[in-house]
């Protein structure tokens, strides 16, 4: 191996690219291959990277384990498995394997000056897909002097299924992508790159996990920079309503009886992966079309001593409180996401659950009377599309963009892509609808930064060229600087501006066509409507607001709950005494003189509830290592701060934890204290785990 190692640096020498490259990881020695994009230039490639232990017997359904060490070269020349699933690209057959935790790394070159890293994360509905070169051939984006990787993790029940208990806290697919951060900031130093300097980019359920991995405390520190493409942690198919109700639902579809959770998870730790992933197949298309959910997704998990949780909070807390990674953001969506084929008459049944409205109401009628205004005013399919589109990925885009630009003074980019050319995924998949709608659909973007095998019989127009060429270099220039239009080419036309939060109501956003242009926020009108929606009806329950006289009725806490993706923590049984009960203690709390704070003992009581400490870096589940210095913030490159999102001072945001004060027994008292409010306007919020603390504190059932 010595010796190969050292012909290979002879090669690097004298200034030829090896036929067999090798780079020395933690783990042990890999040899790659030397790739040829379609325009003739060379890069490296190294494939089936594992960058975790198989997540076989009894790791199945848990966190990943760090990779084992191997002894002889190890060869990476080939991808490794896809994650079990039913692939919904190749007529629904199963396909993939449990052993499914590897990356593949391609990189223009092994030495010189460290390269920008840019991890991508596979969209599917957390069902299916993998970041294999079939549909994410990374040839277009390494010519441009970047390193490219891309991470296959556990998708469906495998990924996400969870029990609300240590053994299984849910989302595994999430922690696999964390230790694939954690391994790449370890080791892609080896293949030229930067771990300083690394953007991660998702589209569709990838965005969802890219919005979350800039607000895990496992990984925010570890991203430089994050593109989210046509999905955020807003959207309501984001996360599971009811993850107890799909585990058991799952295993009854396979013949468990059992009820209890033990029962439960013995039963599907021992069910061949094969039928369970068929299994939990059978609803995955039909719940995200027809509710908007999807079955296994993320969740918000309940804490546990001693185990890393990916989510213990919800994603709107930390996101509006600002505890999300301070880094530029570069977000947006296609024309028409998705289409309908079902013709509801009643439009109310689009109204989100989370703004309350009671059907048949007169603030229900209202809205439903301007949706028919906003969007069947015109052709029936193509308004139809629009509200579609606007309810599974539009609005909450807008609205996490709004949320953003308040809670980080970093550069946020703001898209549509709106272009129609023959590299269109869905011109290949679905001809006749895209000539029906004539307008870019779900993932068609993804066919101008990728080398796909689907696209290979499809000869590009020179329009479609310079699109892919464009695309290209916006995607790149701001994983390099944090910019996408640092300098004005023959590309790149326009200069882009980042949002700022004087911009005022419409936010800039640059059209992706075949013209750059930048333009006030797109579907102005719609958005309009659903903000004001949303203004109106949209109430998070706010415990920290200690001057609050009123506590909220039922239909407040339900939306609160079913907002909060909780479903599961508090069931639905258990409102209406929680309601009562909190109603019942209102006097105690407004009357009762201020209790005498006794101090937390030093060993916490209440493990779901641990006293305040300093956020955890970063670590390798379940080994505890220091993570390196966080990296340095992008370059503003030009742009002034007081262009980016205001320059008004930002004094940290204290958390909304709960403190419940103890007895000398170490229960809590019926009285809860919140920390200082925030300093700025932003919601207040508690998360579902303190919802639930102080729900149980109050005796409400378990």
């Amino acid at each position: 191996m010595i010796a190969a190692v050292n012909d290979f640096l002879d090669d690097l020498r004298g200034g030829r690219m090896s036929e067999a490259p090798i780079v020395r990881v933690a783990q042990g020695a890999l040899q790659g291959r030397i790739a040829n994009a379609p325009s003739g230039k060379a890069y490296y490639s190294f494939q089936g990277i594992p960058y975790a232990k198989p997540p076989l017997g009894s790791l199945r359904f848990k966190a990943p384990q760090p990779p084992e060490p191997w002894e002889d070269v190890r060869d990476a020349t080939v991808e490794g498995n896809v994650s079990a699933q039913v692939d919904q690209m190749a007529g629904r057959q199963y396909v993939g394997d449990e052993n499914c935790l590897f990356l593949n790394v391609y990189t223009p070159r092994l030495e010189g000056p460290p390269l920008p890293v840019m991890v991508f994360i596979h969209g599917g509905g957390f069902s299916f897909g993998s970041g294999n070169t079939s549909l994410y051939g990374p040839d277009y984006l390494v010519e441009k002097d970047v390193v490219v990787v891309t991470v296959n993790y556990r998708l469906g029940p495998l990924g996400f299924l969870c029990l609300h208990t240590p053994e299984v806290p849910g989302n595994a697919g999430l922690k696999d992508m964390a230790q694939a951060l954690r391994w790449i900031r370890d080791n892609v130093q080896g293949f030229g790159g930067d771990p300083a300097n690394l953007t991660v980019f998702g589209e569709s359920a990838g965005g969802v996990a890219t919005s979350l991995l800039t607000a895990s405390p496992l990984t925010r520190n570890l991203v430089s920079k994050a593109v989210i493409q046509s999905g955020t942690a807003l959207h309501s198919w984001a996360f599971q309503s009811d993850p107890l109700y799909n585990a058991r639902q799952l295993a009854r579809s396979l013949g468990c009886d059992a009820e209890d959770i033990d029962g439960i998870l013995e039963f599907l730790s021992t069910t061949p992966v094969k039928d369970i992933v068929e299994a939990a197949s059978q609803t995955t298309e039909e719940d995200f079309i027809q509710k908007g959910a999807i079955t296994f997704a993320p969740v918000v998990e309940r804490e546990f001593p001693g185990v890393e949780a990916a989510l213990s909070e919800s994603f709107i807390d930390l996101l509006t409180s600002g505890r999300v990674a301070q880094v530029p953001v570069m977000i947006g969506s296609t024309a028409l996401e998705f289409t309908e084929q079902r013709r509801a008459e009643d439009l109310q049944a689009f109204l989100p659950t989370a703004l309350g409205l009671t059907r048949g109401g007169p603030e229900a009628l209202a809205a439903e009377q301007r949706l028919h205004q906003l969007y069947l005013s015109g052709e029936e399919r193509l308004g139809r599309a629009q509200l579609l589109s606007d309810l599974l990925i539009n609005v909450d885009t807008h609205r996490y963009v709004q949320y953003l630009v308040k809670a980080t003074n970093r550069p946020i980019y703001y898209y549509r892509f709106e272009y129609v050319g023959e590299l269109n995924i869905s011109k290949k998949l679905f001809p006749k609808l895209e000539e029906e709608l004539k307008g870019a659909l779900h993932a068609d973007e993804l066919g101008y930064l990728f080398n796909m095998e689907l696209l290979r019989d499809v000869e590009p127009t020179p329009q479609d060229v310079k699109m892919r060429e464009r695309m290209v270099r916006l995607w790149t220039n701001f994983a390099k600087v944090g910019n996408p239009t640092p300098d004005e080419s023959h590309y790149l036309t326009v200069r882009w501006q980042p949002v700022s939060e004087g911009t005022g109501e419409e936010l800039p956003c640059m059209r992706l066509a075949s013209e750059l242009a930048l333009l006030p926020e797109p579907d102005g009108d719609r958005m309009a409507f659903w903000d004001d929606l949303y203004s109106k009806h949209f109430k998070i329950w706010n415990l920290s607001d200690q001057t609050t006289t009123t506590l909220p009725s039922t239909i407040e806490i339900v939306s609160y709950v079913q907002h909060q993706h909780s479903g599961s923590l508090v069931v639905e049984e258990t409102i209406e005494t929680l309601v009562q009960t909190m109603h019942e203690t209102q006097q105690q709390v407004q009357t009762d003189p201020e209790p005498e704070v006794v101090p937390e003992p030093s060993v916490p009581e209440l493990p779901s509830e641990p006293a305040s400490q300093p956020e955890p870096e970063p670590v390798a589940a379940p080994t505890v290592v220091d993570a390196p210095h966080a990296p340095e913030p992008a370059p503003l490159n030009g742009v002034k701060e007081s262009q980016v999102n205001g320059t008004h001072d930002r004094k940290p945001r204290t958390s909304n934890e709960i403190k419940m004060v103890q007895n000398s027994n170490g229960h809590p008292k019926d009285v809860i204290r919140a920390n200082d409010p925030p300093e700025d306007d932003l919601p207040k919020n508690i998360g579902v785990n303190k919802f639930v603390n102080f729900f149980e504190s109050l005796g409400g059932k378990k």
